[in-house]
């Protein structure tokens, strides 16, 4: 799945907002603090709503550029990509996930569930960015005020 979006929100801005998310996640799993310069290669495990555990290894991570990470759980890997380019009045951002399975059944039907679902998790998606987009704007109009 790739996604194409152009934000009025600074590729910074955004940026942060994925970033300070996968830092809560890794104190929540793990106990320890990190910064944003040891992210890159970082690995660790999660316990998923589902019960199933997830390994997580972060494998870029450019400031305000380029965040990316690979989950392990069960017989999937799923790889997930943020691109940042800064556009001088906002960011365009452009998102590729994509699954693969070790065993031929369940890429069939990871390819029928993705062909069903897909649509649902690229609005659950794009909702996402606007909702980060709307709280920078909402955090500029009570600037503006003061």
């Amino acid at each position: 799945m790739r996604i194409e979006l152009t934000l009025a929100v600074p590729a910074e801005y955004f940026f942060n907002s994925l970033v300070e998310s996968a830092l809560y996640d890794i104190e929540t799993c793990t106990g320890q603090q990190l910064s944003v310069p040891r992210l890159k290669s970082y690995h660790y495990r999660k316990m998923m709503p589902n019960g199933r555990l997830a390994h997580y290894h972060i494998t870029a991570c450019s400031q305000d550029k380029h965040y990316s990470y690979e989950m392990r759980s069960g017989n999937r890997i799923w790889t997930v990509d943020y691109t940042l380019v800064d556009d001088g009045s906002g960011s365009r951002l452009v998102y590729k996930e994509d699954m693969h399975s070790r065993s031929q059944r369940s890429q069939s039907n990871d390819r029928v569930a993705g062909w069903v679902f897909g649509w649902m998790r690229k609005r659950r998606f794009k909702k996402m960015a606007h909702a980060i987009e709307a709280e920078y704007a909402k955090q500029l109009r009570a600037a503006n005020l003061n």
